[in-house]
């Protein structure tokens, strides 16, 4: 009996609570709420037992809460809550094969046409031969391709953020400090 009249006492509570803003018609339903309350209170005599633990039910049920409309009439609707047993379901275990998906490989930079530093590179085994562009703003940009032999094939002094093209034949590249980044931009 106690929890119906705590149930009561905190559905009206809320009511209330949702209402506070409008005074009007909280004063028009405060009279119509708390008689419908003391009405349902009056027919509740005794409260059916309940077991002492809670049982999981195989579907939940739903307690309705009232509507409003934009016409200030309410009818406050009491939903009573009865307590239910029912025995608690047996489940089996099931083992389930659960298809994996096959990642697409993406495609790997080769690591000779990754973006380059300052430094010498061997021409196939650390810079790919074909074009590439200096990412830098200085006027003091060096870069220098040179053969097997120490022979320069190409080379330029001035201002970076050109291009340069790295020959099949070519054995080594120079690029210098002031150059900056160099990207790789294709054959």
């Amino acid at each position: 009996m106690d929890k119906l009249r705590y149930l009561i006492i905190k559905i009206t509570i809320l009511i209330a609570i949702l209402l506070s803003g409008c005074t009007v018609i909280e004063k028009r339903l405060a009279p119509t709420i708390k008689s419908n309350v003391q009405q349902t209170i009056s027919q509740f005599t005794e409260v059916p037992s309940q077991t002492p633990y809670s049982t999981l039910t195989a579907f939940p049920t739903y307690t309705e809460y009232p509507t409003y409309t934009p016409i200030p009439t309410y009818t406050p609707k009491i939903v009573i809550v009865t307590a239910t047993s029912t025995k608690t379901p047996q489940y089996t275990s099931t083992i389930t094969n659960t298809p994996t998906e096959t990642l697409i490989p993406s495609p790997t930079l080769n690591p000779t046409q990754k973006d380059k530093r300052p430094g010498f590179y061997l021409v196939g085994e650390d810079i790919s031969p074909g074009v590439w562009r200096s990412q830098g703003d200085s006027n003091s940009c060096y870069w220098g391709i040179t053969t097997k032999t120490g022979s320069i094939m190409n080379n330029h002094f001035g201002m970076a953020g050109g291009t340069m093209y790295i020959p099949a034949s070519g054995y080594q590249v120079e690029l210098g400090e002031d150059c900056g980044i160099w990207t790789y931009l294709g054959k």
